[in-house]
């Protein structure tokens, strides 16, 4: 995503996660919206309903 000198920043990419789940998730410690995908990434799930 930022190119090939980020190939070993895994802990950038997960810190970026963890903020962006604190501010969009109603708990960021049981996410719906930022999911992970084993073997591929992260993606946004479009299907989570939205509560409150």
């Amino acid at each position: 995503m930022w190119g090939p000198q980020y190939a070993d920043a895994t802990d950038y990419v997960k810190g970026v996660i963890r903020r962006l789940r604190v501010k969009l998730e109603p708990d960021p410690a049981h996410p719906r919206y930022i999911i992970i995908e084993p073997h591929v990434g992260y993606r946004f799930n479009d299907n989570a309903t939205v509560t409150g």
